[in-house]
């Protein structure tokens, strides 16, 4: 009798994980669950100076958002719901001159909203020497990070 409760439990646990699992790929847990996964926007300026068009392309594992170029000044965004798993990672080059950089433009781990310098829109500015965000904090651009890599096309 004890080995037919042991199954019971186990085929009740697997069903749990499995629509967990199936509602969460398929995004369609809803606030009234008990388990809210927000939109996430990340908004991209160009703040190279002069008069640099900034190109660039950004992509994650499962989005490709193409090859794209933004005036002097300008601005774009994308919206993504963030992995229940916390996995989360869009990376863009950035193109000006004969200069190629590539930044993790949004990665779970540093940018889930309830972290320091957290954040469910995440704006960067892109300079020359480095990306800034907005410090939600100090309502500034003041949290700069290097480049993951520099590359010249004359390499």
């Amino acid at each position: 009798m004890g080995s037919l409760v042991e199954l019971m439990a186990f085929l009740v646990m697997t069903i749990c994980i499995n629509v967990t699992i199936s509602r969460a790929q398929n995004d369609i847990i809803s606030p009234s669950s008990g388990f809210h996964n927000p939109r996430t926007t990340v908004v991209i300026y160009n703040d190279l100076g002069g008069h640099l068009p900034l190109r660039y392309h950004c992509k994650s594992k499962q989005d490709d958002l193409g090859d794209r170029t933004m005036a002097v000044n300008g601005t774009w965004s994308f919206e993504f719901r963030p992995s229940i798993f916390g996995r989360t990672l869009f990376f863009c080059g950035f193109r000006w001159d004969n200069e190629l950089h590539w930044f993790d433009i949004y990665t779970q781990k540093r940018d889930k909203e309830f972290t320091k310098f957290g954040c469910r829109r995440c704006e960067w500015k892109i300079h020359k020497d480095g990306p800034c965000k907005l410090n939600k904090n100090t309502k500034m651009f003041d949290v700069c990070l290097p480049w993951n890599s520099q590359l010249s096309e004359n390499n």
